[in-house]
């Protein structure tokens, strides 16, 4: 039966002598070559959700002037991305090199701000067919609980200037000498703390990083802010709050301890910048 199925498709082909105008029967011929496959590239915009991989059954791009969860703030390509390594390989290479670039983008160390950064790879199969571009997406989280907000309107210059990203004054909530809690307010108003700057701590792991090396990160920072002498007098000026990253954004490299300026809950108005010695006078005494 297969013969002769095979037979009647020659005869069908060859026999047809009379051939509609433009139609030459030759079938090997004359036909445009297919456009050249194109890897898939995401663009800047936002996102519905938070993804760490990015292919294009989940791109799914919304406006930013809507409500959405992330957004791309740059696009670039893995250096030294060898064909026979993995997408995976080059995460903490990715957060790394976002860390650095999407500070144009906001006006400011993303680092300073109430944002997770995310670095989203192609898949492994995108990764094996030669994609080797990195998303740098942005999320706000809430001080007040860590959650991810879902938010309206770009990130775009938020930490530039007075951008509502900024840390900057805020009243904690303490529980048994842990801070559960951050409700930012103005530091015109009454406030308990300010966000004096940063250290990055050298330690391999988050768990590594000890008090005492809490302690002193967060008391250089905040005598360089307040200006005021970073010697042995610190702890008897002002207090502190550390906030070290999570143990995923420290093993990516982020190793940064958001550091504030606290007064062991006195109440404070205006900020506390290059305040100096006359105004965080010594007042605490440790024994």
């Amino acid at each position: 039966m297969r013969r002769w199925a095979a037979a009647a498709l020659v005869l069908a082909l060859g026999g047809c002598a009379d051939l509609p105008e433009g139609v030459d029967g030759d079938l090997t011929g004359g036909w445009p070559a297919p456009p050249a496959a194109q890897q898939f590239r995401p663009t800047p915009g936002c996102h519905p959700d938070v993804v760490e991989e990015g292919t294009i059954d989940n791109w799914s791009p919304v406006a930013c002037a809507g409500p959405h969860l992330t957004e791309t703030a740059v696009i670039a390509e893995v250096a030294n991305g060898s064909p026979g390594s993995t997408a995976s390989t080059h995460r903490g290479q990715a957060f790394r090199e976002c860390s650095k670039r999407v500070n144009t983008f906001l006006g400011g160390d993303w680092r300073t701000g109430w944002l997770v950064l995310q670095p989203v790879l192609p898949s492994q199969a995108a990764w094996q067919g030669g994609a080797r571009w990195y998303r740098c997406d942005l999320v706000e989280t809430s001080p007040v609980d860590g959650e991810l907000v879902r938010r309206s309107g770009s990130l775009k210059g938020s930490l530039g200037g007075a951008g509502k990203m900024r840390m900057t004054c805020a009243n904690p909530k303490v529980v048994d000498e842990r801070v559960t809690a951050m409700h930012p307010v103005a530091c015109s108003g009454a406030h308990t703390s300010e966000f004096a700057g940063l250290f990055v701590s050298s330690r391999a792991t988050v768990a590594g990083l000890t008090p005492g090396e809490l302690e002193r990160g967060c008391d250089a920072a905040i005598a360089k802010f307040a200006g005021i002498p970073n010697d042995g007098t610190v702890r008897n000026r002002v207090g502190w709050l550390g906030f070290p990253p999570d143990a995923t954004s420290w093993k990516l490299g982020d190793r940064a301890v958001r550091c504030f300026l606290w007064l062991n809950g006195e109440r404070m108005t205006g900020s506390y910048r290059n305040a100096g010695t006359r105004k965080l006078k010594i007042h605490y005494i440790y024994r």
